[in-house]
């Protein structure tokens, strides 16, 4: 097997010092006051040797790691097919090669929270994308640590701390709005996690608008499902309860598809029967029948715009804290309708 070339071999070619080496092959040339004529000898010796500098070698000299690392609230997230995912990471991806950095899932369990902080600022990534439930012990310690995060598609009750995320508590509004509009007087909804800050801003908005209408949600009327695979047996029962909802706010797309599949098989004719809304519109939106109506937000100007962000913060050592909010839309398709007269009586 023949020899690896090293950075003395480069130096011993082009005469010069292995400082000088890194210096050149670093980008760091000008900086070090090495001349032109010098830094084309040092590059033409890496050429004519094949060399290639040694990437965690480089990363050290340098002090940055190119990298950030994209962390959600369970690392199986990464293996579950939902359509809210693949657009963030889509408009994640896409401002990694605009900016020319990479980006490391982090798909490690670890229940210790200052373990998973530890792996997460030991050098290989520059800083975290984070979307995290309130109240999350690791985001806790990294910001102590001041290394950089942003969070995204949730947020931060800190000052100190930078966010991009969607007004959900006016997406609820939203959503509340467009159902009493169709005449809608008996609504349910389904939530997220307990924990889950953007799940519950929607369920509070949606809430507002109900009872500015002069009614109210009551308790039964809002069962959990904080995935498309968690068990929806709450929802079923609500369905088959004899004063069920004659329409459905869900929190999120995902699982607003796996409701339209349960009152499918419950014999639920939607949206005749039942007028089901969700939130993140995705393009999948479309491709459920019927087309499912949702509350849009930006998913990827919202991934884009907080890696940039995060990289600025990077490049800056800190900077300033931007903490943004979108607005949200509402996207009316075919799984919400107005009250199916034989229910009007049965409402009054």
């Amino acid at each position: 097997m023949s020899r690896r070339t090293t950075i003395n071999d480069v130096a011993k070619l082009a005469s010069v010092g292995k400082v000088t080496v890194s210096y050149v092959l670093n980008g760091r040339d000008k900086e070090a006051g090495i001349s032109p004529e010098t830094s084309e000898r040092v590059r033409a010796a890496a050429k004519t040797l094949n060399y290639r500098p040694n990437g965690v070698a480089r990363m050290l000299a340098r002090n940055r790691a190119d990298s950030i690392a994209v962390v959600f609230q369970y690392a199986h997230f990464f293996s579950a097919t939902s359509t809210f995912l693949n657009e963030a990471l889509r408009g994640v991806c896409n401002e990694c090669v605009n900016l020319d950095i990479d980006v490391m899932l982090h798909t490690k369990q670890n229940e210790d929270p200052l373990a998973e902080a530890d792996a997460l600022s030991d050098g290989r990534v520059d800083g975290v994308l984070m979307l995290r439930d309130a109240g999350d012990p690791t985001l806790a310690t990294l910001i102590e640590r001041r290394f950089p995060v942003v969070l995204f598609f949730s947020r931060a009750e800190s000052p100190d701390v930078s966010f991009v995320d969607c007004d959900n508590f006016t997406g609820g509004k939203i959503a509340a709005n467009h159902l009493l509009s169709l005449g809608h007087k008996r609504l349910a909804m389904v939530v997220g996690s307990a924990n889950s800050v953007d799940s519950s801003d929607r369920f509070q908005g949606y809430r507002s608008s109900i009872e500015a209408a002069g009614l109210r949600i009551e308790p039964d009327q809002v069962v959990r499902l904080e995935a498309p695979d968690s068990d929806p047996s709450e929802l079923i029962t609500l369905l088959r309860s004899p004063q069920r909802p004659t329409a459905l706010f869900v929190w999120s797309d995902d699982v607003a598809f796996e409701c339209l599949r349960v009152a499918r098989d419950l014999g639920i004719n939607v949206p005749t029967e039942l007028s089901i809304i969700g939130f993140d519109s995705t393009a999948a939106c479309n491709r459920v029948d019927p087309p499912l109506t949702s509350i849009r937000q930006p998913i990827l100007e919202m991934a884009r715009t907080a890696t940039g962000i995060l990289h600025a913060i990077v490049q800056d050592g800190g900077g300033a804290v931007q903490q943004i909010v979108f607005p949200p839309h509402l996207d009316i398709r075919g799984s919400t309708g107005p009250l199916n007269p034989q229910f009007e009586s049965e409402q009054s």
